[in-house]
């Protein structure tokens, strides 16, 4: 009985996603025009596009909302705008039925609802994309009971089919002009992933219980208890644990807790997270966090669906880079960015360490004047950007082609974890410092490196001075290394050395000629395909007359008037997809290369 309506799902939905994929492509191609001429009316549109994306992912159901929630910790590849609209999906879910979640109950645990609990709340005191949270008693205790929505598995292999569509129209739709390699397909499979497993709630039962442990010794963390045995994929009971939102200020002034102490231990179990167990909440919103007046201010964590390590390797990474920001070394920050999957490995690393090169150098100068880019006037900022153009615009342009960087997505659930940290902490703190907080917890990474801090420093002491091992080694190879360049000299004379270089100015000429002629290929099939369509419909004509006139024609005119209707439709079809799709694409890839070209000209 249900297969009828389960068809009609499987029809309609395709045409709710790309109905709203379609319109909101319009109106942002629309705000996109604005940009140049606008900036003021572009922001506005952008904001205003915004909530209409947040509103219209909550009317499509868990499965966008989900996606929603995944995007808004995806800082490098959204908007400001966005990211501050979609965030409101961490909170403003609408739930489902108390007697559908009973229903769910007993059907999971095999057992009523009457047997398993003395009494049980079917409103729920909490509700979110995946599922949400009743209150039930036994024996006196509380417990809060999280109950997946019905068929959530079933809409996400529905839903996800036509998204990974949609990403891949994205992927070829985005011009990566800004060096970044953003592969919308992969950060779809990986957002795939991440939902498959946060439906998981077996496994968020797992997570929540290692927190617990790596926390066991600090009474200011608390974490609710898991019953395992009233546990399934969908349905998960915990603990009870109340409490106060962490950004809801006056409840919290109201009980008496001392939000300096607060905004103090929030960055403290974070940065704890992070640097000495390596498994950390992805998530830390408003939301997820609750305090009480325990401890003299206890943090309360929930929700541990979407949970994420940091390896040894990545540890070590960071220090590396913190070094090499440190020294001005630019060879070992690009070591230590590749190291950790920021910089892609096998890209051309000139321009990168020439730009890497500025910075570091405009850092110290920081370091040493006190005086920072931020703190310049607007005028000042206008020419240090133009200077920079004037220095590094050929390497900008390498850049934007080679697109080398890219952002793995357990630093964008870090980056989005601090940026939440730092807006609950100067809420609670105006005097909060990340910064402060977070030194000792560098030096304990900074101690990964070589076991001490000091053997750090002085290693990179004895590297100034020349004192290192492999500078004694180089001092004695100094002969052989100069027997090496003779030889290659003599090689470059009697020409049997080739070297290859890199001519900006022919890449950019290839690439304009290579969009030009996508551009002229498009158009010229959009073209044959038209004529085509015209040429069969009087063929088709004709033959349609001929044959009606002609006697013993009329079974190899159908064949053949049914065979040319199809290939009509097909070249029509062709016509719509080459000139209503493609060509306005590849213009449109041809024009921001040219705009990007004139912006790194520019003065």
């Amino acid at each position: 009985a249900c297969l009828p309506s389960d068809l009609v799902r499987s029809i309609r939905r395709p045409f709710e996603i790309g109905t709203f994929a379609l319109t909101f492509a319009f109106k942002y191609i629309r705000a996109k025009r604005l940009e140049k001429t606008d900036p003021d009316g572009y922001k506005q549109a952008t904001k205003a596009l915004a909530k209409l994306l947040t509103d219209k992912l909550i009317v499509l159901g868990p499965t966008f909302i989900k996606l929603g929630q995944l995007l808004s910790t995806r800082i490098d590849i959204l908007p400001k705008e966005y990211i501050d609209e979609l965030v409101r999906l961490q909170d403003k879910v609408p739930g489902f039925s108390g007697d559908l979640a009973v229903k769910i109950i007993e059907r999971e645990l095999k057992v009523p609802i009457d047997k398993l609990f003395d009494s049980f709340d079917r409103n729920s005191i909490a509700a979110a994309s995946l599922g949400q949270v009743h209150l039930a008693t036994k024996n006196g205790q509380k417990f809060a009971v999280k109950v997946q929505r019905e068929g959530l598995k079933e809409l996400f292999d529905l839903d996800l089919k036509y998204i990974r569509f949609v990403a891949q129209l994205v992927d070829r739709l985005d011009p990566k002009a800004d060096g970044t390699q953003r592969d919308w397909v992969s950060i779809f499979d990986e957002s795939q992933r991440l939902l498959y497993e946060e439906i998981d709630y077996q496994a968020e039962a797992r997570n929540a219980i290692r927190f617990k442990n790596n926390f066991k010794d600090v009474p200011w963390v608390k974490v609710p208890d898991v019953y395992l045995n009233l546990t399934t994929s969908r349905i998960v009971t915990m603990e009870y644990v109340p409490g106060i939102k962490i950004n809801d200020i006056g409840r919290i002034e109201a009980a008496g807790i001392d939000r300096k102490v607060l905004a103090k231990r929030s960055a403290e179990s974070y940065l704890t997270q992070l640097c000495r167990h390596g498994f950390f909440h992805c998530d830390p919103h408003p939301g997820n966090i609750a305090c009480d007046r325990a401890c003299g201010g206890r943090l309360i964590y929930y929700d541990f669906g979407m949970m994420d390590e940091l390896t040894p390797a990545v540890k070590k990474g960071l220090v590396d880079l913190m070094f090499g920001v440190y020294e001005g070394d630019v060879k070992e920050v690009c070591d230590a960015l590749e190291g950790i999957g920021i910089l892609r490995s096998g890209v051309d690393r000139v321009s990168i360490e020439k730009i890497a090169r500025v910075f570091l150098q405009e850092f110290s100068k920081g370091i040493e004047s006190d005086t920072w880019v931020s703190q310049l006037s607007p005028e000042e900022q206008t020419r240090l950007r133009r200077k920079r153009r004037l220095q590094l615009g050929a390497d900008l342009f390498t850049l934007g082609s080679d697109a080398p960087f890219q952002l793995p997505p357990t630093f964008t659930f870090v980056f989005r974890a601090f940026t939440s940290l730092d807006g609950i902490g100067k809420g609670l703190d105006g005097k909060y410092d990340l910064v402060r907080l977070a030194r000792p917890y560098l030096q304990e990474l900074m101690d990964l490196r070589d076991g001490s801090a000091a053997v750090s420093l002085l290693k990179s002491w004895t590297k100034r001075m020349g004192l290192r091992p492999v500078d004694m080694q180089n001092v004695v190879a100094q002969p052989q290394k100069v027997a090496d360049i003779s030889a290659l000299l003599q090689r470059i004379e009697q020409g049997d050395l080739k070297i290859r270089v890199r001519v900006l100015e022919s890449e950019r000429a290839f690439k304009r000629m290579e969009l030009q002629s996508n551009v002229m290929a498009a158009g010229l099939a959009c073209t044959l395909s038209i004529n085509a369509a015209i040429l069969l419909s009087l063929w088709r004509a004709s033959t349609a007359f001929v044959a009606e006139t002609a006697s013993g024609e009329g079974f190899r005119h159908r064949v053949l008037s049914m065979l040319s209707s199809w290939m009509l439709r097909g070249m029509v079809a062709g016509g719509v997809y080459f000139g209503g799709l493609l060509l306005p694409l590849k213009l449109w890839k041809q024009r921001q290369f040219e705009r990007q070209l004139a912006h790194l000209e520019a003065d």
